[in-house]
């Protein structure tokens, strides 16, 4: 089994400038990392759970995730946006923080909705916040993630 977020999931200085433009890099480095079998259909499921129910948080973070049939592996990105983005959030703040979640629609059991959750309640702790905006280490910041949604 793959482990959940490596090194290279984690992007740092991306500039990124609409939320439409991050969900395609998602499912092109999904596609990219053999981590689904087509970035269309990864993206067609991204943007049927975003019509749902925004995925944007509050403080600057969002969690777009999906449970996609063409998703091969449970797979966590991190990517840390230079611009502000556009994205409905709880307290109306820009986005420049994103957990992406994929998991594969016939995964066991409710894998995504306990990393959701696991990463939601992390997200309430002010020193996970800082950890995650300022940290330039990709191996550390891996491993700190890992330790807190595991």
């Amino acid at each position: 089994m793959k482990e959940l977020i490596q090194d290279h999931y984690i992007f740092l200085n991306e500039d990124f400038h609409s939320k439409e433009e991050i969900l395609q890099f998602i499912a092109s480095k999904a596609k990219e990392y053999d981590i689904c079998d087509t970035a269309e259909g990864l993206l067609d499921d991204l943007h049927k759970r975003e019509e749902e129910f925004s995925t944007g948080l509050q403080d600057g973070f969002a969690i777009p995730h999906a449970r996609s049939k063409h998703v091969k592996n449970v797979s966590v990105f991190f990517i840390r946006n230079k611009s502000k983005l556009d994205w409905e959030t709880l307290d109306e703040s820009e986005v420049h923080y994103l957990f992406a979640l994929l998991v594969p629609e016939q995964n066991e059991g409710n894998v995504h909705l306990q990393m959701i959750s696991s990463l939601a309640t992390s997200l309430l702790e002010d020193d996970f916040k800082e950890k995650i905006k300022s940290s330039t280490n990709t191996s550390e910041l891996k491993e700190y993630i890992l330790n807190k949604i595991s």
